[in-house]
């Protein structure tokens, strides 16, 4: 379980990523699922490593999900952040219900209550669509590099 202080050291931790790395992204079909997914793996300057996932439902753009997944020294995911589009999500711990775009941040009482590390959520207007996400999400989460090409991103 990692504690509140780890969650933002991870989050804090500086994550390089050039501009022909996310140039690169092409969302794939999966097979017998209704998404589209791509995965870009991150090595940290401290040499923490990274997996950048990003999900598309085939059906519904605005089913999405781009996540920040830390992945521990014996290759256990940890889901730090997931900034989804809109769909209903209910806060289990706090009683609250929404249906809107939405980010997941990781907490240390989720896991202590039984519930999954990212279970908390907050509502944004920070983006409608996955691209403007993973741009939020290179900022929030510390990812450097040059992200303007992002605003005429394909």
């Amino acid at each position: 379980m990692l504690s509140d202080s780890e969650i933002q050291v991870l989050i804090d931790d500086v994550k390089p990523f050039s501009s022909k790395n996310l140039n690169e992204i092409r969302l794939k079909n999966k097979e017998n699922r209704a998404y589209r997914e791509y995965d870009l793996d991150v090595r940290s300057n401290s040499g923490k490593n990274f997996r950048l996932r990003i999900r598309e439902n085939t059906l519904n753009f605005f089913d999405f999900s781009v996540i920040l997944i830390y992945v521990d020294e014996k290759r256990k995911y940890h889901i730090l952040r997931r900034y989804n589009g809109k769909h209903i999500h209910k806060n289990q711990i706090e009683k609250n219900k929404f249906r809107d775009f939405h980010i997941h941040k990781a907490t240390q009482r989720y896991p202590e209550a039984g519930f999954r590390i990212d279970g908390y959520a907050e509502v944004t207007d920070a983006y409608n669509n996955w691209k403007d996400a993973l741009t939020k999400m290179l900022i929030d989460c510390n990812f450097k590099g040059d992200i303007s090409f992002l605003n005429n991103f394909n």
